[in-house]
């Protein structure tokens, strides 16, 4: 990767070749319709045109329009950088402010295929979660980060550079903004439109904002999320042989089948897309995977017995997965799995967010562009199915819970009964993770906490771990409520396992959960860390 010509500016003298086909060995974003008239397909040509010098407008209008028809965005493809992008070390970024350097560092993270979903797309996770609009803004907001001093502030408008402003050196070297919309146009079809035009796009949490450490983050928040699941709801602090179904293995719902196995029962995975399964299964976090659902079966009855932690991934839908589950416990009287959720995005179901079933994963990207309302159609029956299974085993005692990903929302707006008899309309049949599980935990003040070793260094952050262990323990000794003594214990074998998990993908990144007290501790101990060359 060459860093130095990553700062130079968006090259435009000579002007990159244009790319020609898609590359087929990267996964795509799905093809997205194009809700605009033939007036605002002119101002999405416009809107993408102002990062180009006049004298080539000619040129890349035609090229850019044709992007526009085939894949619902202008993403600019011509100026996909010819090389992988990855999180080099911070000393080898060469800018003015070598705070401008740690934000290159995290923002080539989010871009690095190891970590992204769709990486020539700019999205790292969720399906829509963009680090930027298109790649002309990427080499823009580069240069801006290498040429900056101490004394400016960059401001972005959902991948949009407003320019540097004058500051101080106290303030923000970057401010993001994404997706600001006027509430009265908050809508997916508004939303639909402002992306296809170019004005506006879904950052999520932590890909617009350059912060995403690969799934590490959400393998912590899984692996505490069940395990509290198990101590809630089960009674138990041991997991063996239990069995958690569920469904992801993409961007962030790849971190289930690790987070299971640390979490220490049978993790069993659907995922539609045979790219992102073997993807998990590649780099040792996915260990067994069938698309035969009587293996499956048996695999689950297998280590359900010998009580042995395991990750296993179902490659299907996840539809015919909790249907033969119902199917098996009816006709052996056996419930093979105590405890369930989804993290497919159903926060954007008809783009990529949920496949139905019945439909190859081909056939459904088709169809989704051709036609969308007939995939809404598949969706919310698919929808329908997958909760009505899961009812059938809940009345055998499966403990299922929502994800915070709009499942049990987008179920009620398919015209599944999942609201909780008596109660208001906000509250559904089932759990929610973070008010039902995590609540009691993130009252208590505990949160993510996260850093990135920004030298690349593994035995920096292997030091930082050390750190984080000891200054852990040290808290749990002060004189503080069970509750919070078991927070700390849960993130103490966290972190002294971490490194033998293999954890990283991508930049050298650790995340625990910690409350006030803590984060501060830990801070302080890293910068002296720091300050006397324990750390590089």
């Amino acid at each position: 990767m060459d860093i130095t010509k990553l700062l130079s500016g968006l090259p435009v003298d000579p002007l990159p070749p244009p790319l020609g086909s898609r590359s087929s060995e990267v996964v795509h974003a799905p093809k997205r319709a194009v809700p605009l008239s033939a007036n605002e397909k002119k101002q999405a040509l416009r809107n993408a045109l102002r990062y180009i010098p006049p004298a080539l407008h000619n040129k890349l209008a035609s090229e850019f329009a044709q992007e526009l028809k085939d894949y619902g965005h202008i993403y600019m493809y011509r100026f996909l950088p010819p090389f992988s992008l990855r999180a080099v070390p911070m000393e080898e970024i060469k800018t003015v402010s070598r705070q401008a350097a740690a934000i290159i560092h995290m923002l080539l993270n989010n871009l690095d295929p190891a970590v992204a979903q769709f990486p020539h797309e700019l999205v790292t996770y969720g399906g829509n979660g963009q680090v930027l609009s298109n790649w002309a803004q990427f080499w823009l907001v580069l240069h801006y980060l290498a040429t900056m001093t101490d004394e400016q502030t960059l401001v972005l408008y959902s991948g949009h550079p407003h320019g540097l402003f004058p500051s101080h050196k106290d303030a923000p070297r970057l401010v993001i903004t994404n997706g600001m919309v006027i509430p009265n146009y908050s809508s997916k079809e508004f939303y639909d439109k402002f992306f296809a035009l170019g004005v506006t796009m879904f950052g999520q949490m932590t890909a617009g904002s350059y912060c995403y450490i690969g799934p590490q983050g959400i393998v912590h928040g899984t692996t505490i999320t069940v395990i509290n699941a198990g101590r809630k709801y089960l009674n138990v602090e041991d997991l063996s042989g239990k069995v958690f179904v569920t469904s992801g293995l993409g961007g962030m719902s790849g971190a289930q089948a690790k987070a299971a196995v640390i979490a220490g029962c049978v993790g069993v995975i659907a995922e539609v897309s045979e790219s992102a399964l073997l993807k998990r299964h590649k780099q040792g976090w996915l260990e067994k995977y069938s698309s035969n659902l009587d293996e499956i079966v048996e695999m689950i009855k297998q280590h359900r017995k010998s009580k042995t932690a395991v990750s296993i991934g179902y490659l299907g839908n996840v539809v015919d997965l909790w249907e033969r589950l119902v199917e098996e416990c009816e006709r052996t009287g056996e419930l093979l799995v105590e405890l369930g959720s989804d993290q497919t995005s159903c926060h954007n179901p008809y783009n990529g967010g949920y496949y139905p079933v019945g439909l190859s994963f081909a056939d459904a990207d088709a169809m989704m562009a051709s036609d969308p309302a007939k995939f809404k159609e598949l969706v919310q029956k698919s929808l329908c199915r997958q909760i009505a299974a899961i009812d059938a085993l809940a009345s055998k005692g499966l403990r299922f819970w929502d994800y915070g990903n709009a499942f049990l929302l987008e179920c009620q707006r398919a015209g599944a009964d999942v609201k909780q008899p008596g109660s208001d309309d906000i509250r559904f049949k089932y759990p929610s993770y973070v008010q039902d599980i995590m609540g009691d935990v993130f009252s208590m003040g505990f949160g993510p906490f996260r850093w990135v070793c920004t030298s690349g260094n593994r035995d920096d952050l292997r030091e930082t771990d050390r750190i984080a262990a000891q200054t852990l323990k040290q808290l749990a000794q002060a004189d503080v409520p069970e509750a919070v003594q078991q927070q700390f214990k849960d993130n103490i074998l966290w972190i002294e396992q971490a490194d033998g998990h293999e954890m990283v993908v991508g930049s050298q990144a650790r995340i625990l959960y910690s409350d006030q007290e803590g984060r501060a501790a830990l801070a302080l101990a890293f910068n002296q860390a720091v300050r006397s060359g324990q750390i590089t």
